[in-house]
């Protein structure tokens, strides 16, 4: 039988990868996908890789005065909220996702962008970690500045992010129970990424663009107004680093 409390901690795996107290940078801009964290890469000074492991890779660089990290923090629940623990117990102490989603109101088309201001957790992942009546929170400040923000760029639509496990169980039943929750987007990564920043005590924010709308059948994977709004995205969110005091 095992006898040890915990089987890994957070500052074990990151001493195991070398990794070394003010590595990080106080803020960190996730992506899930590893092409738009290199789109960020392109934005720092003298960028330095603080680790790869098991696919996901993070840098750290200078803009304008501030140290930040970017890097890929996961597609789904489990793998974002380990990847979220290690930058928490690294130093980092306001986290933004730079994410993707699926509409869940007929008057979001492919290409806009949803601000959480609520997270509305359908995850297993979470229930590791804290209570089913738990509530996660953005902090208010940033997600207003990212509205703000956001707002010069095209359709931004502020709401409720449902995150599922289940891609193909996006089934009318949950889908409808969670819009009358409040959801108006659908993702696999809001709820662990705020939820575990929360128990650290650590701000978090999320922006997220629209790659498909549960509610017109519409899939927007491939349309290239997906990818002009993800390089519009990477390009103004390093604004927001600028107001951001930490």
């Amino acid at each position: 039988m095992m006898q040890r409390d915990v089987h890994l901690r957070p500052e074990d795996l990151l001493k195991s990868l070398q990794f070394k107290e003010g590595d990080f940078g106080k803020i960190a801009l996730v992506s899930g996908q590893a092409q738009r964290a290199k789109m960020c890469l392109d934005y720092l000074e003298k960028p330095v890789k603080n680790f790869t492991f098991l696919g996901y890779t993070f840098w750290t660089g200078e803009y304008k005065g501030k140290r930040i990290t970017v890097g890929n923090g996961g597609f789904y629940s489990p793998d974002s909220a380990f990847v979220t623990e290690l930058l928490c117990t690294g130093g980092v102490e306001v986290l933004i996702r730079i994410g993707s989603c699926g509409a869940l109101r007929e008057d979001i088309s492919i290409g806009d962008f949803v601000v959480a201001d609520k997270v509305l957790r359908g995850d297993g992942a979470t229930r590791y970690y804290v209570d089913d009546n738990f509530l996660p929170s953005v902090d208010k400040e940033i997600t207003k500045h990212l509205v703000d923000i956001f707002s010069s760029l095209g359709k931004v639509h502020s709401g409720g992010v449902w995150t599922t496990d289940a891609l193909f169980r996006e089934t009318k039943e949950f889908v409808n129970s969670y819009i009358d929750k409040g959801a108006i987007a659908v993702d696999m990564v809001t709820s662990p990424f705020v939820t575990v920043a929360n128990l650290y005590k650590r701000k978090a924010a999320c922006v997220l663009v629209v790659s498909d709308n549960l509610i017109t059948g519409e899939l927007g994977f491939t349309d290239f107004k997906l990818f002009e709004a993800q390089e519009k995205m990477v390009n103004i969110v390093f604004d927001l680093v600028e107001k951001v005091n930490v």
